[in-house]
């Protein structure tokens, strides 16, 4: 099950909640813990990926939302 982050507009706390997929289309999970705010943003966080080269030696490391080098 996906674990979504979000961040309150009205008090600031962030949280985090296991939904279905379905459950995040239909709306749950939107309503802060701390304040019981509906005006809630999704987060989104930055994850490194470790990437490596054909026919090269070692591979690197980069970052989403980064240079990926991807053309």
């Amino acid at each position: 099950m996906p674990s979504y982050e979000f961040i309150c507009r009205e008090c600031g706390a962030p949280y985090e909640a296991r939904l279905s997929m379905s459950a995040y289309a239909s709306g749950e999970g939107r309503r802060c813990p701390a304040c019981g705010s509906a005006n809630v943003e999704r987060h989104f966080t930055e994850v490194s990926v470790l990437t490596s080269s054909r026919g090269g030696s070692g591979g690197g490391s980069s970052s989403c939302g980064g240079g990926s080098g991807f053309t």
